[in-house]
């Protein structure tokens, strides 16, 4: 749709600000809940790595089990807007996006996430970060336990001694909860595909 927008109207490769579905249906209950709603989630954040001069807005903290269109409409806002001044007008002292996966480091029975875009610094809005699941090579998850490390989250499970792949937030309705500094939520990812 970009690209034929793109080419029928004859401007170049415009910006274009992707809002990502907001959470929706029955709160996640089991580690391993990957449905369509979540597939097309991560698909929307495929899109902005590969397509240029696109921008992500997620919202799958902002939504709502019992409604598909969410009332919560000046968070989106405010994070295309942020987007928006960073990436199309160039303002250099605005960050634009939630906390990005960037890599993993395995120590024992603990993975150790880094990312992009910390904003300042990782915060969760409750007690610890929620919605991490782990397995190990037998691609089993397991509800994870979770602390900010200085920029980085490290992730355990007393289920799983020797872990091979994490998840966050990849359901239609994660319990998430990990920011950075600048109100801009996590963006969900897995690392087992």
């Amino acid at each position: 749709m970009i690209s034929a927008w793109r080419e029928r109207w004859g401007q170049g490769d415009f910006p274009f600000g992707i809002v990502q579905l907001a959470g929706f249906s029955t709160p996640q209950e089991k580690p391993d809940e990957i449905d369509g709603w979540t597939l097309l989630c991560e698909a929307q954040t495929d899109v902005v790595k590969s397509v240029p001069n696109t921008g992500l807005a997620v919202a799958i903290d902002i939504g709502n089990a019992s409604d598909i269109h969410p009332k919560n409409k000046q968070d989106v806002g405010y994070r295309l807007a942020q987007w928006a001044l960073a990436t199309v007008y160039g303002k250099k002292d605005v960050e634009y996006s939630g906390p990005t996966f960037k890599t993993m480091k395995f120590d024992g029975d603990k993975v150790r996430i880094s990312y992009d875009h910390i904003g300042g610094g990782l915060v969760v809005k409750g007690e610890k970060p929620t919605g991490f699941v782990i397995a190990g090579k037998n691609g089993v998850f397991y509800w994870a336990d979770a602390k900010i490390d200085g920029d980085t989250v490290v992730v355990w499970s007393k289920d799983v001694p020797e872990p091979a792949f994490v998840r966050y937030g990849m359901a239609s309705n994660p319990p998430v909860n990990l920011y950075n500094k600048a109100n801009l939520p996590a963006v969900p990812f897995r690392t087992d595909r």
